[in-house]
Parts: structure tokens; sequence; C-alpha cells
């Protein structure tokens, strides 16, 4: 949380809220990505989770052949990691959209745009 309150320094209170707002609606939970992956790792579940559904359907595809319960067992002490990156990132795209909303109503319009 400390990181994005690195990334919100120079927002204004709304562009916060806006930012907390969206940014809550989308955010993974490190926990829930562990126990996927513990409990539902051989059918994909971690994957499905975090949007990686062809990955998912890939896992479940061959869960008759354990290898993706073997590979999700490896992932399992990889997914808070990942789950870290994700809202990462996340939380960099809703702020590079805020500010693209500012500086977007900063622009003076010149009447041609109208149609």
């Amino acid at each position: 949380m400390l990181d994005n309150m690195m990334l919100m320094k120079d927002l204004s209170d709304s562009e916060k809220l806006i930012f907390q707002t969206e940014f809550n609606a989308i955010r993974k939970d490190g926990t829930t990505g562990v126990l996927l992956a513990l409990f539902l790792g051989g059918v994909g579940g971690h994957h499905f989770y975090m949007g990686n559904v062809g990955t998912g359907v890939l896992y479940l595809l061959f869960c008759w052949t354990f290898i993706p319960a073997l590979a999700a067992f490896i992932e399992l002490f990889l997914m808070s990691g990942r789950v870290k990156e994700y809202n990462e990132q996340k939380a960099q795209e809703i702020v590079v959209k805020i500010r693209a909303m500012r500086s977007g109503a900063n622009t003076p319009s010149t009447g041609s745009e109208a149609a």
C-alpha cells in the first residue's frame, strides 16, 4: 500500500478517491491467490483468478495428468509476488488514466470537435 501512496502523491483529493474506488474494485488478494493455487491449482483456479484464462483452460484440460498440480505446487510459492505485481501494474494504469483525464480536462476546446 505504500507504493500506492507514492503514486497518489500529486493527485487531488477527488482524484485520490477515484483511484481508491477503481483500485479496490480490481485489486487481487494475495491470500486468495495462494489458497486457490493450493486447493484448485491442479485445475487452474489461480490462473482464472489472475485473469490468465488461456493458461487456466490449459491446466483444466490436462488436469488428469497431474502435471498442472505439480506446477501449481511450485506456483504456490510464487503467487503472492504475482499478485503484488498485478496490483502494482493496475495501480499505475489507474494513475495514468486519471492524469490523462486531468490533462484532457485542462486542454481548451476549439469548438471544432463538436459533431
